[in-house]
């Protein structure tokens, strides 16, 4: 497994609850797989299974698919084995990932009940299975592991609410205290400003975790991509429009050569579902900024 287990995690379920269809769901479990195990050959396989298997040699991991049709073959080069702890990392992302698949399902049918009774699986059962799980373990690394993915789960758990808003400014102080954790344990710096027209403003469940996962998305990108020391994220309000303008120092890249990865493109969707706008301008490293529209009159589009 690459250095990156937080990072895979934390996509995984980012991207899970933006899937279009079952098809893209299956698609984004695959290539889940191949970026935690980037050194693996895998191929799929007609048999279905339930759990992973490791093979007799410990060179082979069977992996299940989410539709239960097939399932993958992840084989380790020459000299190279699969660990236990492989197995049972993966298992628990399975299941995680089957957890969003149901809400997915729910949100898809509409069914109101259904998707209360979910979130209440989610908090009484997988929640509470996380926070026992973190009060057991001794390792800091898997710690913050665990308490992200504990938070991840409480805001999947939020989202299944779509009646209650939340003020702009303190869903800013959450995502701020996010960002900041994730730079600190890496050395980089997080400048931050929020205009102060912001008091008194709300956020649909929805306008939150979208925003949430598109500054997510950014900084990930800045760190796996951009060698940089900062972010510098500016959040201030025009006509109506949230303006959001997050730049770093970094490397940047060829915006007119540039092929749109799963990166950019979760940014688009989730940009074009609160009705805004993005655009990327490379000077002096990146810079993204969005606008989108809040207040009383943007915020019937939940209903629908």
């Amino acid at each position: 497994m690459n250095n990156y287990p937080q990072l895979h995690l934390l996509e995984l379920i980012n991207t899970l609850t933006i899937a279009q269809s079952t098809r893209d769901i299956e698609q984004r479990w695959r290539d889940t797989l191949v970026n935690i195990f980037n050194t693996a050959n895998i191929t799929s396989e007609n048999t279905p299974i339930h759990l992973c298997q490791l093979g007799q040699d410990m060179r082979e991991l069977l992996v299940p698919a989410f539709n239960n049709a097939h399932h993958y073959k992840l084989t380790k080069p020459a000299a190279d084995t699969f660990s236990k702890d492989d197995k049972t990392f993966i298992d628990s992302l399975l299941e995680l990932g089957r957890h969003f698949c149901s809400i997915q399902d729910a949100l898809e049918r509409g069914a109101a009940e259904e998707r209360r009774r979910i979130a209440r699986d989610l908090h009484d059962d997988v929640a509470a299975r996380v926070l026992t799980l973190i009060h057991q373990l001794k390792d800091q690394e898997n710690i913050e592991l665990a308490r992200s993915l504990l938070k991840s789960l409480r805001n999947a758990i939020y989202t299944l609410d779509t009646k209650t808003n939340t003020l702009i400014t303190h869903a800013l102080t959450d995502i701020r205290a996010e960002l900041q954790d994730r730079l600190n344990t890496l050395g980089m710096q997080l400048i931050w400003f929020q205009s102060p027209n912001l008091a008194g403003l709300t956020f649909t469940p929805r306008q939150h975790i979208n925003l949430q996962r598109i500054l997510h998305e950014i900084t990930t990108n800045v760190i796996r991509h951009a060698n940089a020391h900062f972010i510098n994220i500016s959040i201030d309000l025009e006509d109506d429009q949230l303006h959001i303008q997050a730049c770093d120092d970094g490397s940047g890249f060829d915006l007119g050569g540039c092929v749109p990865g799963k990166g950019i493109n979760n940014i688009r969707t989730r940009v074009v579902e609160l009705y805004g706008q993005v655009n990327w301008r490379i000077q002096n490293g990146c810079c993204v900024e969005i606008y989108f529209p809040v207040g009383p009159d943007h915020q019937t589009s939940e209903k629908h």
